[in-house]
């Protein structure tokens, strides 16, 4: 049962609510100035801009001399890791299953830091390449020509990886 004084304190609390609501609506309000006009304004009915010449088409990132250079360091560096290779197989041989403080493993594992030095340098050439790649996707530039240049060089360094981690494996490490 609803007595009337609690009616009073419902009604009272509801217009306690109201009072700060209203009062928000009120700062709303704008002037008493002229609303704006609904009628046509000058640029909505101009002529629509003509379209522009299209635009020139981007240029690739390398030209065929600079990807073929590029290529042609890596097949470089790579020659000079065959040729190391081909020193470092024998030293690798005779140092498997020697102790560690031997001078043959010592050898062999100097002949290793120099296979890894010339992989390094066909590896910054796959970074290059990489980097021309990168920088061609997001400037919208031809990219195919370098994909084949990076194709090429990442066999390179592939197949050395190959002949290093073989290497570490007979050298047992």
């Amino acid at each position: 049962m609803v007595t009337g004084n609690g009616v009073y304190m419902l009604a009272r609390r509801k217009f306690h609510l109201l009072l700060p609501l209203s009062a928000g609506l009120c700062a709303c309000a704008g002037s008493d100035g002229p609303y704006p006009s609904l009628a046509t304004r000058a640029f909505e009915s101009a002529a629509a801009p003509v379209a522009s010449a299209p635009a020139e088409p981007i240029r690739p990132l390398a030209d065929a001399a600079a990807l073929r250079a590029l290529v042609a360091r890596a097949a470089e560096a790579d020659n000079g890791f065959t040729r190391e290779a081909a020193l470092a197989e024998p030293l690798v041989r005779r140092a498997s299953g020697q102790p560690v403080e031997s001078d043959t493993r010592a050898a062999a594992l100097v002949a290793m830091a120099d296979l890894a030095a010339r992989r390094g340098a066909a590896s910054a050439v796959l970074a290059e390449l990489d980097r021309l790649v990168a920088e061609s996707a997001t400037t919208f530039a031809p990219a195919e020509d370098i994909e084949t240049a990076r194709g090429t060089v990442e066999a390179l360094v592939s197949g050395q990886n190959a002949t290093m981690a073989r290497l570490w494996e007979e050298l047992g490490q």
